[in-house]
């Protein structure tokens, strides 16, 4: 019955949106957005996980400025000693979401390594994620520091991100929403997308198109390899 479900979700899109759907992994979406970038990009990666994305970034655009988040100490503390020797990258042990302070973590592991955080993990709990994914577990949570991204860019003296990298569980949308300013500037966005409420309340792939494009982008790929989930590139035109 699920997939039943996806590809009747799937078949019932515009064609326009199909028609995006033109690449298979989240780092093959660099190479398009990469004619609407400067040479010297300022990156933004929220959910940078261990490093091995953000290590791909830095070769892919070594003359880039990357800025890297990953909330929980014990994968950031793995994101540090990976990047340590590369001078572009600068990591933050914070999350980013809509507003500023303390918030619950939910951390999530596999089945056969329960003690070993996921790149599941989420600052919304678990919802139809548990019926996706029933190899993903969500047994614990954490407290981590969480800010918006305009309240970073003014206490970092960051004027503009040209590309948000966005691998957020859930929360892009409202992460987007709650940074009016920086947004502005923004000239490519690469964001995963749901089309099912994988975390409770999150917002979902039409919800983020949507938005998007009330703000000037225009939507040019789109990746669902995974069917529950994918990965939407979005540029301004």
């Amino acid at each position: 019955m699920i997939y039943k479900y996806v590809f009747l979700l799937l078949a019932a899109l515009p064609l326009k949106m199909v028609a995006a759907i033109n690449f298979r992994e989240p780092r093959d979406a660099l190479k398009i957005v990469k004619p609407y970038l400067p040479d010297n990009p300022i990156v933004l990666e929220a959910g940078s996980y261990d490093g091995n994305d953000t290590l791909y970034l830095a070769d892919f655009w070594p003359r880039a400025r990357i800025y890297s988040f990953e909330p929980i100490p014990q994968i950031y503390k793995k994101f540090c000693e990976k990047t340590k020797l590369i001078s572009h990258i600068t990591g933050f042990n914070i999350a980013l979401g809509d507003s500023n302070g303390k918030k619950q973590f939910y951390i999530s592991s596999y089945v056969n390594s329960p003690h070993e955080p996921s790149e599941s993990s989420s600052l919304l709990p678990p919802k139809d994620h548990l019926t996706y994914a029933p190899h993903v577990l969500f047994n614990s949570t954490i407290e981590v520091d969480c800010t918006t991204i305009d309240t970073w860019a003014k206490n970092n003296e960051v004027s503009h991100i040209d590309l948000l990298w966005l691998d957020m569980q859930g929360t892009e949308l409202q992460t987007l929403q709650a940074s009016p300013d920086i947004i502005q500037h923004v000239k490519a966005i690469i964001i995963e997308v749901e089309f099912v409420e994988a975390y409770q309340g999150q917002s979902l792939y039409h919800d983020v198109k949507t938005w998007l494009e009330s703000q000037g982008f225009t939507l040019i790929a789109l990746s669902t390899t995974a069917q529950w989930f994918g990965d939407a590139v979005f540029v301004r035109l």
